[in-house]
């Protein structure tokens, strides 16, 4: 999604080692369209933009991040990180520019790119949802069947940017959740959730640890896909989830293990730490 390890490596090696080779400064970033940036596969002319919150138990810290689900003309949805659209936005609006390294950096700083970087892409003429995630900047690859929820629906309201949204509740993937849909006619919703008749624009799971509420809707035209210079490793779920877990409890054994710095054994203990860690399927 973005240039992840190269800005890693920037962070990571001293700067003398870049004093004569790399200028920050110098224009030689390309904007592009979308249509530039993605392999199309269709193209929204609404979306919905979300507030998910979130719990780390064992952290006990909160996090929110601002997601986006865009649902095209033919079937089918995309659902990412809200400040991931604004780049590109930003990039399509100025296409045929160029911008140096310390732009493109106080351009993703700008807004909310602080995320993991999921992408998810339903299509519903195949029934096949194919997510993208990054893991310490490699880009992986799976896809599955959109999940079959067994929502029920039951009794109560609740107003949300105006509509009047209905309850419904399901057990799924380890964790109990209450979705509020409303009547525009896309059977679609934040992340992997879908199987409600009508728009989901609240979820939120018996734990507290996500929530997501609809806080925005916009008409824009939004060409998507998945990006043409990311060359993602296919994998299966299960497998990204326990490397994305294993990531993110022990970051020094990611460091140590990338091979980008050198750790000594005597270092392991004073970097490995936790990161924030909240995953939406238990199982």
């Amino acid at each position: 999604m973005i240039r992840t390890l190269t800005y890693l490596i920037l962070f990571l090696l001293p700067s003398a080692l870049f004093a004569e080779e790399f200028d920050a400064d110098k224009k030689i970033f390309p904007l592009e369209k979308f249509s530039v940036q993605y392999n199309v596969v269709d193209t929204a002319d609404l979306e919905i933009v979300y507030a998910h919150a979130m719990f780390d138990p064992v952290l006990k810290q909160k996090e929110l991040r601002h997601e986006m689900l865009a649902i095209g003309n033919n079937y089918q949805s995309m659902f990412i990180g809200y400040g991931y659209f604004q780049v590109d936005s930003v990039a399509d609006a100025h296409s045929g520019e160029f911008e140096s390294f310390n732009e493109e950096r106080e351009r993703f700083k700008k807004y909310d790119t602080s995320g993991d970087s999921e992408l998810i892409l339903k299509n519903f003429k195949t029934d096949v949802s194919c997510f993208h995630g990054i893991i310490f900047g490699q880009s992986y690859l799976y896809e599955e069947p959109i999940p079959e929820i067994n929502w029920e629906l039951t009794d109560g309201t609740k107003e949300i940017l105006g509509y009047e949204c209905h309850k419904a509740t399901a057990r799924w993937r380890g964790r109990d959740w209450t979705a509020w849909y409303c009547d525009l006619p896309f059977n679609d919703g934040p992340w992997k959730f879908t199987g409600l008749p009508g728009l989901i624009l609240g979820l939120e799971d018996a734990t507290g640890e996500h929530k997501f509420q609809a806080i925005g809707i916009k008409k824009d035209k939004y060409p998507f896909g998945f990006r043409r210079k990311s060359k993602p490793i296919k994998t299966k779920r299960e497998k990204f989830e326990a490397m994305q877990k294993d990531h993110k409890l022990n970051i020094g054994k990611t460091l140590a293990s990338s091979g980008l710095v050198q750790v000594k054994p005597e270092d392991m203990e004073r970097i490995s730490r936790r990161l924030f860690y909240c995953p939406i399927e238990l199982e």
